[in-house]
């Protein structure tokens, strides 16, 4: 009787000419569904997919939508982010009401209930199911796929709707792409051996990951492994538990990460620097360290003990340069990670480094967290360096959690292995410019020209 009197509000409350082309992402019986949420596009139900991480809706429009989002209980304190879409919802009894700008990926946060994410997509073709080399799953269906190689100039493309269980390797391979709206599940799989990974790409030259939803990790979600020419764009994750990472970025070049939404267990965007004999011996890179990685337009969200943005801890090959973060979204650090992380606990040179336009919409542990430092996850003897890290344009919100218990960190590990040349320009904490130290809680050690301006 309830839900018949939620359905009959929704309806009253539906005031806008319904005008948008929805293509709306139907998930098989089987998937597991929320309890607590129903949620309408443009007046029509659609499918709310639940994971260990949180729920979440998927479909695609050629202009705004309203969206309505029908509660198991009445809900308090919501909040739709990021922050910097202004949606202010409608809350009438257990019924939260928005407008979805087109193409758009939101969090829904409710106190003490799960999260939900709102994905909307930009209306695409689909691709030719008989094109030669792709490999095309049908909206509607679960594929059990184990481990999927992917060779040379092969595609996968998982249509919105299709679930495809199992993880996605490529090896030494040009001209891989994987794509489509639907789901993929690694949850079938043990979090142990050569599974650990959920998609591994590995010594590949000009890869892409386009608009999957990546849900269930067994490990380290999305993996870059001596590879070059990447392109990552509108993929969105939800992972839970210590080791999610969202994306690692190891020993590749050339990376550009876009328009993604991630809510992890751990780090969320990480670059580490290494070659290890259980990989792949690289044969298409042989390049060492990192260098060139661009991260624009990002909403990304930690929870547990990782940071939403960081270079660490495994930094062993040399350079490890030019890491840029752009125009992001922090929507949340939960637990004992930190916003902006650099941990070099082996012997790289890290150098310029750049986070710029970045808003952070809540964060608890630590805002800036750079250290050098000897860890449990050291490989040398030697400690490495860190130089020339800009923070320029940051925009946080702090609440009533913070003062008293948030703090940042610049430190070095002795005088020959010092943080040297970190500028933090036109940094703010709720509209007030940071102008000193103090105003960041920042604890400094062994670091050279600190400049706060």
């Amino acid at each position: 009787m309830r839900r018949s009197v939620l359905f009959i509000l929704f309806a009253l409350a539906l005031t806008r000419p319904l005008t948008a082309k929805v293509i709306y992402h139907t998930f098989p019986r089987i998937c597991p569904r929320s309890e607590q949420f129903n949620v309408r596009v443009e007046a029509k139900e659609t499918s709310v997919y639940h994971t260990s991480a949180g729920n979440f809706v998927s479909f695609e429009s050629d202009e705004p939508v309203s969206v309505q989002v029908l509660c198991s209980e009445p809900p308090q304190g919501v909040r739709i982010l990021p922050l910097r879409l202004g949606i202010e919802p409608v809350i009438e009894s257990s019924s939260i009401r928005f407008e979805l700008p087109q193409g758009e990926k939101v969090l829904v946060e409710i106190d003490n209930m799960q999260q939900l994410f709102v994905y909307s997509n930009d209306i695409q073709p689909r691709p030719d199911p008989d094109t030669p080399g792709l490999r095309f799953y049908k909206s509607g269906q679960v594929y059990e796929v184990g481990k999927l190689k992917l060779e040379d100039n092969e595609q996968v493309y998982i249509e919105g709707g299709a679930v495809v269980r199992g993880t996605i390797r490529a090896t030494s391979a040009k001209n891989i792409t994987i794509s489509g709206y639907g789901v993929v599940d690694g949850g079938y799989y043990s979090h142990y051996g050569e599974h650990s990974h959920f998609i591994r790409l590995q010594d590949c030259v000009n890869a892409s990951v386009e608009d999957i939803i990546m849900i269930e990790p067994p490990g380290w979600m999305l993996v870059l492994y001596h590879s070059s020419d990447v392109s990552i764009d509108n993929i969105k994750q939800l992972g839970s538990g210590h080791g999610s990472d969202g994306i690692d970025i190891v020993a590749s070049h050339k990376v550009r990460i876009n328009n993604c939404m991630l809510r992890n267990g751990d780090d969320c965007i990480v670059v580490k620097s290494f070659t290890r004999d259980r990989y792949s011996v690289p044969i298409l890179n042989t390049h060492s360290g990192v260098d060139d990685v661009l991260v624009t337009n990002c909403s990304v969200q930690s929870n547990g003990g990782g940071q939403a943005f960081e270079i660490g801890h495994e930094l062993v090959d040399n350079p490890v340069t030019h890491i840029r973060y752009i125009d992001c979204d922090v929507l949340g650090v939960h637990g004992q990670g930190g916003v902006f992380g650099i941990h070099n606990c082996d012997g790289a040179m890290v150098s310029d480094v750049l986070y710029q336009d970045i808003r952070v919409d809540h964060y608890y542990n630590k805002l800036i967290d750079m250290r050098i430092v000897k860890s449990r996850w050291s490989r040398m003897p030697e400690r490495g360096h860190v130089e020339n890290v800009v923070m320029q344009d940051i925009h946080v919100t702090n609440t009533i959690y913070n003062p008293g218990y948030s703090i940042s960190l610049i430190g070095g590990y002795d005088a020959e292995h010092k943080i040297k040349n970190v500028t933090i320009e036109n940094f703010y904490i709720n509209g007030e410019k940071i102008i000193n130290a103090d105003d960041l809680d920042l604890y400094i050690k062994q670091a050279e020209d600190v400049v706060i301006q």
